[in-house]
């Protein structure tokens, strides 16, 4: 137990994935509420953008719409924001603009933006000018993304999602030098850490909602955990004398 309690002194950021989302439900303003409530240490959520241009946090593509007893599936991307506002996710209200979270986020808390509409840089950069005083990162699994943003913004940090073990970490970092690698988390072990940390780069686990398995990550040296349960594994990971990760 002291050789853990050792190891766990660099105490990983916990990050709420979409929110408290097991609280409210996820990507919604009460979620991203309640996380702040909890003292996070960063928010990560996912953006789409309306037919109109507006950014919006939703994490599918879609969204059901209910013409009397019939339900259609309708692409965020074809529909106005004005369209978009009038969809109600039940008592948890309707799907946020990235603006409307950026506003209540403030500086409180580090927002990792991940962007799963393809030809939003522009919009994204322009965006994260608005709140200079915010504090916010993006990342995407189609890793031209975020690369393109911080082509417009150079000084945005990015990261790139991962969900296959890199056989060669170093080669996938050197062409988009990033500052975080995001790997699922039962793809992490040991020397993927050592080798993120040799390149330069923070690892982010996502999405570790056992308290054990992040215990382990945290022994292994992960810089932050994306979770559903921010509170219960930020309880997890705070034995004595523990201190946040930077």
């Amino acid at each position: 137990m002291p050789a853990r309690a050792s190891r766990l002194r660099h105490r990983p950021l916990i990050i709420a994935h979409r929110g408290a989302s097991r609280a409210f439900r996820e990507n919604t303003i009460p979620a991203f509420r309640r996380a702040l409530e909890l003292g996070v240490d960063g928010i990560e959520l996912d953006v789409h953008v309306t037919i109109d241009g507006v950014l919006v946090v939703h994490h599918d593509p879609t969204v059901t719409i209910r013409h009397g007893e019939r339900t259609e599936m309708v692409p965020i991307g074809a529909l106005t924001a004005a369209q978009l506002a009038a969809h109600r996710l039940g008592a948890d209200g309707g799907i946020p603009t990235l603006r409307e979270v950026f506003a209540l986020v403030g500086a409180r808390a580090l927002l990792y933006v991940e962007v799963k509409a393809s030809s939003t840089e522009a919009l994204v950069a322009s965006l994260l000018d608005e709140y200079p005083d915010a504090r916010a990162a993006v990342h995407a699994f189609d890793h031209r993304i975020p690369v393109g943003v911080r082509a417009i913004r150079p000084a945005t940090p990015i990261g790139l999602l991962s969900a296959s073990y890199p056989l060669d970490l170093a080669a996938v970092l050197s062409s988009s030098r990033p500052t975080a690698f995001w790997q699922h988390g039962e793809l992490i072990d040991a020397s993927l850490v050592d080798a993120a940390h040799e390149a330069g780069v923070q690892l982010i686990a996502w999405t570790v909602n056992s308290a054990p398995h992040a215990r382990q990550l945290a022994a292994w040296g992960v810089d932050g955990i994306c979770t559903d349960v921010p509170d219960v594994i930020s309880t997890a990971l705070q034995p004595a004398g523990a201190t946040r990760g930077a």
